[in-house]
Parts: C-alpha cells; sequence; structure tokens
C-alpha cells in the first residue's frame, strides 16, 4: 500500500510538471511546470543552459567563442514545449520506468542563431585560417654545396557557406565542438618532385661589372631585382620573365632614376640598370643551354657587355624570356654587390659544354653591312652588328647545334658623344 501510496503521489507530482531529475540543457526543472520552467530559462544566461563556449576547429587549431558572439539563442518557449512532451508522452507507467532505468532526463534545447553574428565570426575565422599554397623549395648553400628541401604547404580556403550550413545541422544534434569546411589547393611543386632530381649541382654561370661611372642609383636597381630572382625554381617547362619580374615600377616599389636608352637617347627613369640584370642572366641561361624565347640587343653598346652577347628589357618595351626545356627542376642563384653582378644556373648535369666564338663586327655603310673592327666602328661613329655562333657539344666532344647571334648597333655607347636627356640623380 505504501508503494501503491508513493506511485499515486509521484503521479499527481509530475502529471503537470516535469519530473525529478529533469534537465533541459543545463537546467534543473524538476518539479516545474511549464511556465515556471519557461521563466528559468529566461532568467539564466544561454552559456550557462548550453555551454560557456562554442568551439571551432580545423587543421590542429582551435578557435572558442561564447555562444552569445556567435549569435546564438534559445528559442525558450518552443524548448519548454518540447521538454514537456518528451516526458509526458508513453504515458505514465512507462515514463517512471524510464525514470528508473536512466535516472536522469535531459531535453534538448532548441536553439536559434542570429545570421549576421554568426557569418562575421566565420568570416572573421576565414581571414586567419586561409592561407595560398606554398611549393617546395630549395635552400643551396652554394659555398658548401650543402643544400636543404623545404617541403611544400597546401593552400587553405574557408568554404563559408557550408561551414554555417554544417553548424547549424551539428547545432541541432546538441554539439559544442564545429568543424571549419576548408577546401585546400595542393602546390604546384612538391618535395617528392625534387627529392627526385634535387636542382643543386652548377650547370654555367656568368658575372658581368659595372662601369666607372655607375651611379649608386644604377647599382641599387640591380641589387633590388637580383634579391627577387634569387632563389627561383623553374619546373620543367616553365617559362621566366625578367620584365614580369621587374612588374610596376614604381619608387613604392624600392625603383630609383638611373639611365635608360630611350629613342636613342639616355635617359633617367626609375628601374635604371635592369638591362644588366637580363644581359647577365641571358649569358648564364645560354651557357646551361636553356631555350631562350625572347631576346633583343640594346640600340647602343656598352664595353661592360659581352660583344654580341647582351639583352634589353624594359617592360612594355622589351624582354628577356627563356624556358626550362630540361626534364628537371632549374635553380637561380643572383649574388650582387658594390662591383659585379652573378648568375648561377643549378640543375641535373647533362654532359654538354657551350662555347661562344669571338664576335665578328660588321660596320654599316653605303654599300651595306660590311665586314669591320670595333675599332673603324669607333673611328667612324657608324651603326654596326656582330655576328657570334653559340656551339653545343656532349661529354664526348661531338657537336649537337650550333646557333647564330646576330645583334645590332645604331652606336657605341662610351664615346663622349652619346645623347644624354639630362643628369643622372647621385
Amino acid at each position: 500500500m505504501l508503494a501503491i501510496g508513493l506511485v499515486v503521489y509521484d503521479y499527481l507530482q509530475v502529471k503537470e510538471r516535469f519530473p525529478a531529475q529533469t534537465f533541459i540543457g543545463n537546467a534543473n526543472v524538476s518539479g516545474l511546470d511549464q511556465a515556471a520552467a519557461y521563466e528559468k530559462l529566461n532568467q539564466l544566461e544561454l552559456s550557462a543552459v548550453y555551454s560557456p563556449l562554442i568551439t571551432f576547429e580545423a587543421d590542429g587549431l582551435a578557435f572558442s567563442f561564447s555562444p552569445e558572439a556567435l549569435g546564438l539563442y534559445i528559442d525558450n518557449q518552443a524548448t519548454t514545449n518540447n521538454a514537456f512532451k518528451l516526458t509526458h508522452q508513453d504515458g505514465y507507467l512507462s515514463e517512471l520506468k524510464e525514470r528508473i532505468e536512466r535516472g536522469v532526463i535531459r531535453c534538448p534545447l532548441i536553439l536559434g542563431v542570429q545570421e549576421s553574428s554568426l557569418v562575421d565570426v566565420v568570416e572573421a575565422l576565414a581571414a586567419e585560417v586561409n592561407s595560398t599554397a606554398r611549393d617546395a623549395s630549395v635552400i643551396l648553400y652554394e659555398e658548401s654545396g650543402g643544400y636543404h628541401i623545404e617541403p611544400e604547404v597546401p593552400g587553405r580556403m574557408v568554404q563559408v557557406a557550408k561551414t554555417l550550413a554544417l553548424f547549424k545541422e551539428r547545432l541541432a544534434q546538441g554539439s559544442v565542438v564545429f568543424p571549419l569546411v576548408i577546401e585546400y589547393e595542393t602546390p604546384r611543386v612538391t618535395e617528392k618532385m625534387l627529392r627526385a632530381a634535387p636542382p643543386v649541382r652548377r650547370l654555367s654561370a656568368y658575372t658581368t661589372y659595372y662601369g666607372a661611372h655607375d651611379s649608386p642609383n644604377r647599382i641599387h636597381n640591380i641589387k633590388l631585382v637580383a634579391s627577387w630572382i634569387n632563389g627561383t625554381l623553374l619546373m620543367p617547362g616553365d617559362t621566366f620573365s625578367v620584365a614580369d619580374t621587374l612588374g610596376e615600377i614604381t619608387p613604392e616599389r624600392g625603383f630609383k632614376e638611373a639611365y635608360v636608352i630611350v629613342q636613342g637617347v639616355l635617359t633617367p627613369l626609375l628601374g635604371g640598370g635592369s638591362c644588366q640584370i637580363a644581359t647577365t642572366l641571358y649569358n648564364a641561361v645560354q651557357l646551361s643551354d636553356l631555350k631562350i624565347l625572347q631576346r633583343k640587343s640594346h640600340s647602343m653598346y656598352f664595353n661592360i657587355y659581352p660583344l654580341g652577347r647582351d639583352a634589353g628589357v624594359y617592360p612594355g618595351q622589351l624582354d628577356f624570356k627563356f624556358e626550362n626545356d630540361t626534364a628537371f627542376p632549374i635553380l637561380i642563384k643572383a649574388v650582387a654587390t658594390n662591383r659585379r653582378l652573378s648568375f648561377r644556373v643549378y640543375g641535373t648535369p647533362n654532359g654538354k659544354s657551350v662555347k661562344f666564338s669571338y664576335p665578328v663586327v660588321y660596320m654599316l655603310t653605303e654599300n651595306g653591312y660590311v665586314p669591320s673592327t670595333v675599332k673603324a666602328v669607333l673611328a667612324a661613329d657608324a651603326p654596326f652588328k656582330t655576328v657570334v655562333v653559340r656551339t653545343v657539344s656532349d661529354a664526348s666532344g661531338k657537336e649537337l647545334k650550333t646557333e647564330t647571334i646576330t645583334s645590332f648597333y645604331k652606336l657605341y655607347g662610351e664615346k663622349t658623344n652619346v645623347p644624354i636627356a639630362r643628369p643622372e640623380p647621385r
């Protein structure tokens, strides 16, 4: 009779109230009717009822926020109604049995979210997590011959819309940890590629020296551009353009004014000196027998360059461009000091050797180009051309191919009658 009395008492207690040990989220609503439970939820902070922190995770990173910061809120009325329904839907005896077996009854929260607050947080996380893919690279210690291959790093892009959709789906399931949906970008150059054929054996090197009257501005520009080229890695089929490397020639990018040939006149312009970059690199590339795609000589010849083997460059006008037409990676190293500029090309040796013939000079006369000498050209102040033959041989000395390099010059640039627009800044 005592047991029956207890059961009857319990039935009367839970008929319009929540059973003992009933929680909505983390809020204990035992013995409360729906109105009291609703009021209690209204009075409690969301972080106390749901979770003090909500966490986003990605690639070992974790970012935690209060639920309020994400714009979350409880639909208190719907939550209370749903909780009461869950605890009063199977008949008293079935519910009593379930309570005895389960002990504690936990009813879920029905949560909503202010879209704008959630979007702001996810977009802020995207700005922090997003990264561009970084190719594997080679760090070469030229003095010792040692090297280190830095592995690639995939690029990351948070997919904001997919992250929001997954968040809402997991939120309805009561989760407090949510993944950031990330799309990965595979780097173009991988460590595996470089390990297979590390570009650490010197194929060629070439050095040019500055002129006695070169300005500090010109040397500054050469050092600047050389620093951008140093460490350039070219995979098979890649092309390299000096003009593209120069990009927009502005003071903001560090360029200073130095002499540039403009319509046959030496004129101080931003980026002057870049032609020594093109010429030095052209010769290093020729010695390593890479494919030349674009090259043109200066309109004036300056004796700091090898006769007939110079290369001009100025974005929008001239360019020196070449291709890695080998089956292996190529690494370009550059060193610019206060006296000289050097380029070295590293890759996988193929046994080839390259030689240049002595330049043959032809002076322009009324009868066309005739064989001449540099001395005669200087004395006559006449336009001239040069012909240089480049010969490529295999390891046994067998000739593989020859190339005729023809260059045209309007003037020998070292003479005192060279037209100058205005003095060069110093």
